[in-house]
């Protein structure tokens, strides 16, 4: 009893240690080649458990996925004698792997022997580019010429290239300062030259914007003092008209607001009663001799035409503010062309149909602007107080 469990622990252990000789695994990410004293009986590139003969037979396994072939920064001369720190990279695979175990043995080699035909290679293709051209255009290029290089040259080891990058391509240090130094001045002066400009057309806005607001405010001030003028000429007239009415009645009524301006609060007056009269019709006497209309037939029309040159100046400004507003632009951005004296029944201006119980004839202009080449009539009363865009 004790020989057989003795027996039996022996069993375990010599299977223990037979069981790796005898059997190994291949996985997924694997390619695998056995070998009998030293020379290549087989490759295995499908995953799966294997039996080899036990303590002859070795097997070696390599990646089955993209290697990474990392070359080291190093300092290569372009076509123009110029020096560029150039750090590249390749992937590529395992695809004959007899030939890699042959000719490399392991990974580690593989990739020493793949970094320096690549550096090789793209040292030959970096000294025949500028290195303007490097930095900027035609870098797709190199890259492609580099693989096209290196791929046969690999395969000869067994390895399929899938591609070739730079990584960073940089100035040697010793230069690398004075070039940062110019791109900065070179930025400087584009900014300053931005920043001149923009000073300039702000300028110019300024300015434009200073000389169309002068002219605005004189141009307000030029026609309100001209509708000033035509509001008192209009008042003028309607005072007019109430004199002849009742011309008495006018002079009593002035004579009034004439005492009501001299005699103000806080007026003491001392005279008898019969002075106080008399003052009152010499008051009186001088409202009427104010308000004589002078008969010369000349004067009347002297004052005529005084008061259509009036009227027409009263129309434009009217109707100029008036269609500006309408228009939603500036008063001096319209130009005038002309005017014309009409007349129109009603108060309307003749823009629609008057109610029958307003036939009042109103004498008055129809003035003509320009704006943005479209021509613009616009209709107004004698002193400008009644303005209508029909």
């Amino acid at each position: 009893m004790k020989l057989a469990s003795i027996l039996l622990v022996v069993l375990i252990i010599v299977l223990a240690i037979m069981m790796p000789q005898i059997f190994f695994s291949i996985n997924e990410t694997e390619v695998g080649i056995v070998t009998r004293f030293g020379q290549i009986k087989s490759e295995i590139t499908t995953p799966g458990l294997r039996i080899k003969t036990p303590f002859i037979d070795q097997v070696t396994t390599f990646e089955k996925r993209l290697l990474l072939f990392d070359a080291p920064p190093d300092s290569l001369l372009t076509r123009d004698k110029k020096r560029l720190i150039i750090d590249v990279y390749a992937r590529g695979r395992i695809t004959n792997p007899r030939i890699f175990k042959e000719r490399l043995g392991d990974e580690q080699r593989a990739s020493d022997r793949a970094v320096d035909i690549i550096s090789s290679e793209l040292r030959r293709e970096i000294g025949i580019h500028n290195q303007s051209e490097i930095i900027t255009t035609q870098r797709d290029l190199m890259m492609g010429n580099v693989k096209a290089a290196v791929t046969p040259k690999l395969l000869e080891f067994g390895i399929a290239v899938e591609d070739v990058r730079i990584k960073r391509a940089d100035f040697p240090g010793e230069i690398a300062d004075s070039v940062y130094a110019r791109m900065k001045a070179e930025r400087q002066r584009k900014a300053d030259k931005e920043r001149a400009e923009g000073a300039e057309i702000d300028a110019q806005v300024r300015a434009d914007a200073d000389r169309k607001a002068t002219i605005i405010i004189a141009a307000a001030t030029r026609d309100s003092q001209i509708i000033n003028g035509c509001g008192e000429a209009e008042a003028t007239g309607i005072f007019a008209q109430a004199l002849e009415q009742d011309p008495e009645f006018y002079s009593f009524q002035r004579s009034l607001e004439s005492f009501k301006s001299i005699l103000s609060s806080g007026t003491t007056v001392v005279m008898p009663v019969e002075s106080f009269g008399k003052l009152f019709e010499e008051m009186r006497a001088g409202v009427d001799q104010a308000t004589l209309v002078a008969s010369d037939s000349s004067v009347v029309k002297s004052r005529s035409s005084d008061e259509d040159d009036l009227g027409s100046k009263c129309a434009q400004v009217s109707a100029a503010w008036t269609l500006a507003s309408e228009l939603k632009v500036d008063q001096p951005d319209l130009t005038f062309i002309g005017l014309q004296q009409k007349e129109w029944v009603g108060p309307n201006l003749g823009c629609t149909e008057s109610s029958e119980g307003n036939q009042e004839i109103n004498p008055g202009f129809e003035v003509e602007f320009l704006y943005s080449g479209s021509n613009y009539l616009v209709r107004s009363n004698q002193y400008g107080s009644l303005v209508k865009i029909c």
